[in-house]
């Protein structure tokens, strides 16, 4: 499924890519974030970009709260944190982006 999903969005087809995202985090076990750790930051990662995309906030916000709790570093919570603050900039949040 992230294959898929990477060529879907190489197609510029973020909403077929998303599906493919979301397949692959459904599949995932209860402790996907200790067991497979890169595969999951990879999916939400590439899943919030779709949902980003598609104009999808509410996916956005529930996708980036998981790698936010769960990543390890800040470098890996840096791509959703930038996606949630561009998610908020268009939708006239810039105060509270810049909070973020």
């Amino acid at each position: 499924n992230l294959q898929a999903g990477k060529k879907a969005m190489e197609m510029s087809d973020f909403v077929l890519a998303y599906s493919y995202f979301d397949n692959g985090i459904s599949f995932l076990r209860k402790k996907h974030w200790e067991e497979h750790y890169k595969l999951s930051l990879e999916l939400f990662d590439l899943a919030a970009r779709c949902a980003l995309t598609n104009g999808d906030i509410v996916s956005l916000k529930l996708l980036s709260e998981q790698v936010i709790a769960y990543g390890r570093s800040y470098e890996d919570k840096l791509n959703v944190l930038y996606l949630v603050t561009c998610s908020l900039a268009f939708s006239s949040k810039l105060p509270e982006s810049i909070e973020k």
